[in-house]
């Protein structure tokens, strides 16, 4: 499961593993108008998307409705890429994003 908010007053997507503890975080990776955080071993835990509307292919609307949020991260080559599946208001849609991993 994935916790998720919308907060259309700030434009703000955060998508959370539902472990996702306070105390696990670590550091926050800036990729431009997102931002990643990760555990001290470099493990993905949330993620922040910045004025959402405008970098995501979502309407205000859309995201207002979010039904569900899946997450898939993968690991490649020094590189991390998390896919993020959303339902909302009966539809579907998907966005990703690749950032440099701190794994040790």
């Amino acid at each position: 499961m994935v916790e998720f908010n919308y907060d259309s007053e700030v434009d703000i997507l955060t998508v959370d593993r539902e472990s996702r503890r306070p105390e696990d975080y670590q550091e926050s990776i800036p990729v431009g108008d997102y931002v990643v955080d990760v555990d001290e071993d470099g493990r993905f835990l949330g993620l922040e998307v910045l004025n959402a509307s405008q970098n995501l292919p979502f309407t205000i609307k859309e995201l207002e409705n979010i039904e569900s949020v899946e997450l898939e991260v993968k690991d490649r080559s020094g590189a991390e890429t998390v896919s993020v599946d959303m339902r909302y208001s009966g539809n579907k849609g998907k966005f990703s994003l690749g950032y440099e991993s701190i794994k040790a």
